[in-house]
């Protein structure tokens, strides 16, 4: 595919990667901190959790559905576009919402949608895409997914949460239109593979799932960390700035890599992109003051690029078919939901075990454990035989 083919082809991924930084890191955070100011840190990861628990479910459910439409002849654009209007409208219910309860109830709802549009949508750079190019195509995805998270980390961490939200949902509804200049073609119904051919999945599915529940344990109490121990003023801006300088390298890392990863073995590089990974988790654990923070953020971004982009070609590598590649996308897509049902209310018993949400050794705990679960993310993936027959 041509450059331009690959951008409108991903074009989608850069609203709902915005949507995935601004809202769940920044903006409904700092939207606790006026509605539970108490209990945030526990309110917080109940609905991380809460909203991760229902993507591990709608993915799968809504990956076969869409497998199901694009083999009686429909589109699967029809159920994308529908699940980002649904999304869309939930963001805009996200403004007036006073109490917990209602924000809970519109971010839940908006999770389905969002998640009945990633479904499908994933599907579509295997199925467009020749095999030999799905290396630089999720290249393309990575470095677009890493500009919608930078501009929403920008935008979530400079506003409020009720401006984040507005603009949330035109983006997504806006960004969802792009489809229209996605040709689908015609459906040519693919071979079944063998069930040996599930080892690899097996495999790539543990390595993301260690690799979501260290990035999880990070993302969800950054803010906190900001806010509760360096007592940064503006606590939404200082997370937007870390996060935005670990981003901004590895859009460079994504496209590199992920062109790389085409030449030689996958497996290679998403071990070796985990290594910088870890390296700035432990630089956070041993120096976390805001001197080194940015320069840990920016080696994270490195690894962090290649592990997006090569780590999204060595899954679809990995799907045992691609009749059923949509709903295989969505059981995969468990490890990267799983985690964060989990991780949450991991960080918080391990932040109050070692002295509570304000203690600095706390924190320096929960940087290190992420730092170990990238190690153990990145060796493991080392066990992927190669392609499938």
């Amino acid at each position: 595919m041509s450059l331009r083919q690959s951008v409108v082809l991903n074009a989608l991924w850069g609203p709902l990667t915005f949507q995935d930084a601004a809202i769940m890191t920044i903006a409904v955070p700092a939207a606790l901190l006026h509605l539970a100011p108490v209990n945030h840190t526990f309110v917080l990861a109940t609905l991380v959790s809460i909203t991760a628990a229902v993507s591990m479910l709608v993915q799968p459910i809504g990956g076969a559905f869409s497998d199901a439409t694009r083999r009686a002849g429909g589109r699967r654009r029809t159920i994308i576009i529908a699940g980002a209007v649904i999304d869309a409208i939930c963001m805009l219910s996200l403004v007036p919402a006073h109490t917990v309860f209602v924000l809970a109830a519109a971010l839940i709802v908006a999770t389905v949608g969002y998640n009945l549009c990633a479904a499908g949508y994933q599907a579509m750079i295997p199925e467009i895409v020749p095999r030999e190019g799905w290396g630089a195509a999720s290249g393309i995805r990575g470095a677009i997914t890493l500009v919608g998270t930078v501009c929403g980390l920008a935008v979530a961490g400079a506003t409020d949460s009720t401006t984040t939200f507005v603009v949330t949902a035109s983006i997504v509804f806006l960004g969802a239109l792009t489809l229209f200049a996605v040709p689908e073609g015609k459906w040519i119904e693919p071979e079944h593979a063998h069930v040996r051919d599930w080892h690899d999945f097996i495999v790539v599915f543990i390595s993301r799932w260690w690799i979501v529940f260290g990035l999880s344990l990070l993302m969800t109490f950054v803010l906190f960390f900001f806010s509760d121990v360096l007592k940064v003023g503006n606590p939404s801006a200082g997370t937007g700035l870390v996060a935005g300088c670990a981003l901004l390298g590895a859009i460079v890392s994504s496209i590199w890599l992920g062109n790389l990863s085409d030449k030689v073995p996958r497996k290679v590089v998403v071990a070796l992109a985990g290594l910088p990974m870890a390296l700035a988790a432990f630089g956070f654990a041993a120096f976390p003051n805001e001197r080194w923070i940015l320069l840990f953020a920016a080696l994270f971004g490195l690894g962090y690029g290649g592990v997006l982009s090569t780590g999204w070609a060595l899954a679809i590598d990995a799907m045992p078919q691609l009749r059923d590649i949509a709903r295989d996308l969505g059981l995969w897509g468990i490890a990267q939901n799983l985690p964060p049902v989990v991780a949450p209310f991991a960080g918080w018993a391990l932040l109050n075990h070692f002295g509570g949400t304000s203690s600095l050794f706390a924190y320096q705990m929960l940087f290190a454990v992420a730092g170990v679960c990238f190690l153990i993310g990145s060796a493991s993936v080392l066990w992927v035989r190669g392609k499938p027959r």
